[in-house]
């Protein structure tokens, strides 16, 4: 037991202080000093442009809209009013993580208590592990694009596995993708403003030369802009059909994103100034996606009519665009640069969604379950791993049904965020007692009973079960509706879903009242707010003292007050 014991110790993380450890938190949990607080408005607009849009999944946006019976322009329509919404919902998601520099797991201890927030946080976590997965088999198709591009013999390493769902040279580039993101895991979020600068660099000049260059040669916007059902097969929504069609495209495209709403804390607890996460979501998030789908949408039109020997397939991939149009030219030499080039900026995009977005989120999520033994770091290094044992070349290739339940999850995260949007603006008005986020025992206002606030799991299940009927039908038939009611509702599951835990989360909350409402700490205990942050509140000056001790025996520093307005 000794030897097993001192291997555990070994585990712990270093750096961090035992009373700290023994409280629940390490440096990566913590609410943020203001030198680790680096993200101004052109670090959440380089974030945004990276982890929203200028990506794979930015790209084939399109797919799933025009696959609901809507035209091109229907699809754009609904992704301009979805994305508006989006932003909207990602600047009041990230208020509490911009205003206390905490991270999202942290803040859900304050609606669920402090053990009942590991019912969401595994949520999270399992979900981050399969699109961790995925967006890693995505980069590592652009490895294989461009290795095919430098030495097209690279093509016939194509020896089926995994039951024929991916090849050798699949594997291969999977395995190559994961060695080259690797040594990002060891950059702290802090300091991700070079890398998301060097991707914006080279992916949006590419995603634009692609736009002109698919234009210019198919002399138009292509044939799936004037006939998207010939192309595709699915027949062209109209009547009724075509507003529940719309309605269900604008919801799609928030529930597509809907992860990424809920845990905006985890990147708005690096906001130098509540404020500068404000404009730059709302300006980038809609403006983003809509540009990136759209130039989606008219590459994959163009394709269809400049590459007749793809029978029709229509090639949303970026990827597979990439490898048709270098297979057209025969592998020329000016073909082969162009696609090397554009694979390799998609490519470093992609390194940007497996570690500035799941990576991070997936880290600070098993931080705060077992902070003792897991950073940001570890965490990243641990998805790394289980991304061979999800094996996501299965998922892509031979299990639709899982993925559309997956697609669907917005069911469940729609009521979960409105959990928290009635717990922080509504009951608490913004109004958060660091301290006792980390204590796990009955001196915590967050306690709740037995550490688990039973409002919220009522109100959760009051937003998921009215569209529960619907999601099971959607994904049984798709958009084939046999029980219009329930399929309706489900069109609109995220609002609705939301909407219903809002309100019965703050009834339960008037007749059942939640103790502790308003309180916050009486010192800057964390070390979390500096002057020039604060000036803009009270100006009242306050101790800062070292969590974890009295008050009797801390090093003072006088320092304004933390923002407790």
């Amino acid at each position: 037991m000794t030897g097993f014991s001192n291997l555990v110790r070994r585990l712990e993380v270093k750096g961090t202080a035992d009373g700290d450890l023994a409280k629940g938190l390490n440096s990566d949990i913590r609410p943020l000093e203001p030198h680790r607080r680096t993200y101004g408005p052109w670090q959440f607009i380089t974030l945004w442009v990276i982890t929203g849009s200028f990506n794979i999944g930015g790209w084939t946006t399109g797919s799933s809209l025009i696959a609901l019976g809507l035209n091109v322009w229907q699809a754009m329509l609904t992704v301009i009013i979805g994305n508006i919404i989006v932003g909207f919902l990602c600047v009041a998601s990230g208020a509490p993580g911009a205003k206390w520099h905490i991270g999202f797991p942290i803040i859900q201890r304050c609606s669920w208590g402090t053990r009942g927030f590991i019912f969401i946080v595994i949520q999270r976590i399992f979900l981050a592990c399969i699109w961790f997965s995925t967006q890693v088999y995505w980069g590592g198709q652009c490895v294989r694009v461009f290795l095919t591009a430098l030495w097209p013999s690279f093509a016939k390493v194509d020896t089926p596995l995994a039951n024929g769902t991916m090849t050798t040279g699949d594997f291969a580039s999977f395995i190559i993708f994961t060695v080259l993101y690797l040594p990002l895991v060891w950059i702290k979020p802090e300091h991700y403003k070079i890398p998301f600068l060097i991707s914006c660099s080279v992916v949006i000049p590419t995603i634009f030369v692609c736009l002109v260059w698919f234009t210019a040669t198919a002399k138009g916007a292509g044939s799936l802009v004037h006939d998207v059902s010939g192309l595709t097969g699915v027949t062209q929504a109209t009547g009724s059909h075509l507003g529940w069609m719309m309605t269900l495209g604008i919801c799609t495209n928030i529930s597509s994103i809907s992860v990424h709403i809920f845990v905006q804390s985890d990147y708005t607890r690096y906001a130098r100034k509540p404020k500068d996460q404000i404009a730059a979501q709302l300006f980038m998030v809609p403006m983003g996606t809509i540009v990136v789908a759209l130039i989606g949408i008219i590459c994959t039109s163009c394709a269809a009519q400049l590459f007749p020997e793809q029978q029709g397939t229509l090639l949303w991939a970026p990827y597979d665009l990439l490898s048709a149009l270098q297979s057209h030219y025969h592998n020329s030499s000016r073909s082969r640069a162009a696609v090397a080039f554009a694979s390799l900026s998609f490519l470093v995009a992609q390194f940007g969604m497996v570690v500035a977005n799941n990576g991070v989120s997936a880290g600070i999520d098993l931080s705060a379950l077992m902070p003792r033994y897991f950073t940001i770091r570890r965490g990243m290094l641990l998805m790394s791993a289980l991304a061979f044992i999800v094996q996501p070349w299965q998922l892509l290739n031979g299990a639709s049904k899982f993925l559309t339940v997956l697609g669907g999850y917005g069911v469940f995260l729609g009521p979960m965020t409105g959990v928290m949007f009635a717990d922080y603006f509504l009951l608490r008005k913004r109004q958060i007692k660091l301290t006792d986020l980390y204590e796990n025992n009955s001196r915590s206002i967050y306690w709740y009973w037995l550490g688990m606030n039973w409002r919220a799991l009522v109100a959760w299940a009051m937003g998921v079960w009215i569209n529960v009927p619907g999601f099971a039908e959607f994904v049984r038939y798709g958009s084939n509706k046999t029980l219009s009611g329930w399929s309706n509702l489900y069109d609109i599951s995220y609002p609705l879903g939301l909407l219903l835990s809002v309100t019965t989360y703050v009834v339960l909350s008037k007749v059942s009242p939640i103790k502790g409402l308003g309180e916050v700490d009486d010192a800057d205990y964390f070390g979390t707010f500096g002057p020039a942050e604060t000036r803009s509140f009270h100006g009242e000056e306050v101790e800062t003292v070292q969590v974890g001790e009295g008050k009797a025996d801390n090093e003072v520093e006088k320092e304004m007050r933390a923002p407790y307005t």
